[in-house]
């Protein structure tokens, strides 16, 4: 297994992070290496996307969300 060392974390960012990882009860290391984890698989998500083909819906897309916001109201 590796290390990963950050160096010049501003004191804020890093008690930010500590709050966050005690409220979750984990420690820094697990919420850090799940904000790795989530980057990562966002990044290839979006490559992915950008290689599909496109759909066409036959209206645009924003005619249908505002037909589905309608219909809630």
């Amino acid at each position: 297994m590796s290390t990963l060392q950050i160096k010049g974390l501003p004191p804020e960012l890093k008690e930010r992070l500590l709050r966050r990882a005690r409220a979750r009860g984990i420690t820094l290391k697990e919420l850090a290496l799940e904000a790795l984890w989530r980057e990562l698989e966002a990044e290839e998500w979006e490559e992915r996307l950008g290689r599909r083909e496109p759909a066409d819906l036959g209206v645009p897309a924003a005619r249908l969300l505002e037909e589905a916001r309608e219909e809630r109201e």
